[in-house]
């Protein structure tokens, strides 16, 4: 493994994920492959899609996957192997131009089916990691955790992991579903620390609590909107509601010290604390790709991540 990598169960990837949400709606094909050709270029190699992204940007839910999949099929077989993929399946809507309130689901049917449909716009044998997208209370935990370790079984997946799990239901999938079970989740999570009333929904925040749960079983940690779409760095954009900025100056002074900028810098911190955050970081064009790479392989020292720690808790 790479000093700078990370593991999800047996998978060895990198410390970012490359967040591929709008590839195919907003974001056109050839500048989703220019953002996927920069990052097998600098060695980011770890893709992050889900069977429903975007369809509330005028899509149906199947575009970043196919834009990934005509891309692998472009690259060859050859750059395909040293890919990891991951995608989500769950919270596609069960009717066109529908919407979160009704979803196909984690039933042991629905995912057999999602997941057949992933492997074909994706064109793959196998997805390197598979997420529960949501928390499906209509369908038993032994259901879903069942289905997907099925797909581990048959060789479709090569490991699992969830998003948007509170710490009980967390809890209750690692103590219920066979072995080895969730091996990630991936739940919102950025420097700032939201307001306990903040409303987020659908999100789910990575709280201390889901921190606790993740360590007790060995779970690796994702943190997707790490960057607040562009809320440390451009004052156009306004933090989102339920954000204070009380932590900025400690983020921006460590900023100046390893000369990165307060968004990069808040990537370098995700993986460099003691409990490290891979950060998915959505892009849009190669520089993005470049800049969020080149913040997550700067090292902070100890002092610096204590700084930023205690400032965020302060």
């Amino acid at each position: 493994m790479s000093k700078n990598n990370f593991s999800i169960g047996r998978l060895d990837v990198a410390p970012m994920a490359v967040g591929t949400m709008y590839f195919g709606t907003t974001v056109a094909q050839q500048d989703a492959w220019a953002c996927l050709d920069a990052a097998h270029d600098a060695g980011a190699r770890f893709l992050d899609t889900a069977n429903n992204y975007a369809f509330w940007a005028g899509g149906v839910g199947d575009e970043s996957e196919d834009t990934i999949g005509r891309w692998l099929h472009r690259r060859g077989s050859s750059v395909r192997d040293e890919m990891v993929i991951a995608t989500k399946v769950g919270a596609r809507p069960a009717v066109p131009d529908g919407g979160l309130d009704d979803v196909l689901g984690l039933s042991g049917r629905a995912i057999a089916e999602q997941v057949e449909g992933s492997l074909r716009r994706l064109q793959t044998d196998h997805i390197d990691i598979l997420y529960a997208h949501i928390d499906d209370r209509r369908v038993p935990l032994d259901e879903t955790l069942g289905a997907l370790a099925d797909c581990v079984r048959k060789g479709q997946a090569r490991t699992i992991a969830a998003s948007n799990l509170t710490a009980d239901r967390l809890r209750q999938a690692l103590e219920a579903g066979p072995r080895p079970g969730y091996q990630a989740l991936q739940q919102r999570f950025t420097y700032l620390v939201p307001a306990p009333d903040a409303d987020l929904g659908p999100h789910v925040v990575l709280t201390d609590e889901v921190r606790a749960v993740c360590e007790a079983h060995h779970v690796t940690c994702l943190g997707y909107s790490p960057l607040l779409s562009g809320s440390y760095t451009r004052p156009e954009r306004p933090l989102p509601s339920g954000y204070a900025p009380d932590a900025l100056d400690a983020l921006h002074d460590v900023a100046t010290q390893v000369n990165l900028d307060a968004g990069q810098t808040v990537l370098a911190w995700m993986v460099n604390r003691a409990a490290p955050v891979i950060p998915v970081v959505g892009v849009s064009r190669p520089e993005h790709v470049r800049s969020a790479w080149a913040a997550v392989t700067t090292p902070l020292d100890a002092e610096q991540t204590r700084r930023l720690d205690d400032a965020r808790h302060g």
